[in-house]
């Protein structure tokens, strides 16, 4: 089994982040941005509309990136930016990462539920966002994404 851990992002990673981009089909559905290539000067400029932002390793190796963005005009929390190193796909990786950015978002701040806009042709990635709890949020879908929601209630801290 793999060992995982979720660390604050730095800096010198966003060259490594950018690289994994390699067609604007694919910058699209991983970061919803049209700004292909992706440069580490554009993965900086990402980190500060964020309020956190992490990246994941698997065994000391950097294979994943995440943010989490809180709205405070929505009252609301949203995860964005779901990068995963291109030889790193369809193997755990993308649930691994959501999976503790939920953890920390459950430990950390007073949210009832997180949201993840997913476009509609990205089958893999809706796939990997209902393996860890997200359920589509139909009324505030458009014809480009999907939104999706997560209850952050966990239910051993219920009476």
């Amino acid at each position: 089994m793999p060992t995982f851990e979720l660390r604050p992002f730095t800096l010198p990673e966003a060259e490594w982040v950018a690289g994994w981009a390699s067609t604007p089909a694919e910058l699209r559905e991983m970061a919803a941005s049209d700004d292909f290539p992706l440069s580490a000067d554009q993965v900086a400029a990402w980190t500060y509309e964020a309020d956190f932002v992490f990246t994941l390793r698997r065994e000391g190796d950097l294979v994943a990136y995440g943010e989490i963005v809180e709205d405070s005009v929505e009252g609301d929390v949203e995860i964005q930016h779901l990068l995963v190193a291109s030889d790193m796909r369809s193997v755990g990786i993308g649930k691994a990462l959501l999976s503790r950015l939920c953890a920390f978002l459950e430990a950390t701040l007073p949210y009832p539920e997180v949201w993840l806009r997913v476009g509609r042709e990205n089958v893999p990635a809706a796939a990997c966002a209902r393996a860890v709890g997200f359920e589509v949020e139909e009324k505030m879908c458009g014809p480009r994404y999907l939104w999706m929601k997560k209850s952050l209630i966990s239910l051993v801290s219920l009476p």
